[in-house]
């Protein structure tokens, strides 16, 4: 049970995360606010540095852009989830008794919630990788092996390509 919370706090910071590198989009890349040709602020601008890496056509950017969204939209309602499950672990910290059966219940939401994510993430990333040849998707692993830190490639570092020569 305990794991589950450690895998419930990663969860969180991986959200986190990601949504603090879509407000760093301007800095030192010359996409800023108004720039970036359409991709604004919405997933097209988070994904742009992956989609100028991968040499995606219009058609795959579309496939990633809504597989994007899904799981957006899915980390969203689990977001909500948690927050009500701090006020429910605050209760049961209240209490005069700790109740492990509200704390089954909790875990149980958790769950539920998780098990949704991950249908969520199989099935858009089934579908990225449909779309994707396999020089793209070698270099979408190499991305999301290196991590997204700066500096070093990954996300907003130096370009890293599989399929380039030295």
């Amino acid at each position: 049970m305990f794991g589950f919370f450690i895998g419930t706090v990663c969860l969180l910071g991986l959200i986190s995360v990601v949504r603090r590198g879509r407000r760093w989009g301007g800095h030192g890349h010359g996409w800023g606010r108004h720039g970036g040709g359409g991709f604004g602020r919405g997933p097209r601008f988070f994904l742009r540095r992956l989609f100028v890496e991968l040499g995606t056509s219009p058609s795959q950017e579309k496939v990633i852009v809504s597989a994007a969204e899904e799981i957006q939209a899915v980390l969203s309602n689990v977001r909500s989830e948690f927050g009500a499950s701090r006020a429910d672990l605050a209760q049961a910290l209240r209490s005069p008794s700790f109740s492990a059966e509200s704390m089954g219940e909790l875990f149980g939401r958790h769950d539920e919630a998780l098990r949704k994510v991950r249908e969520a993430a199989t099935g858009a990333l089934a579908r990225v990788h449909d779309v994707l040849d396999e020089s793209q998707r070698t270099t979408l692993a190499a991305f999301i092996e290196r991590g997204m830190r700066r500096g070093g490639g990954g996300w907003g570092g130096t370009p890293y390509r599989t399929n380039v020569a030295i």
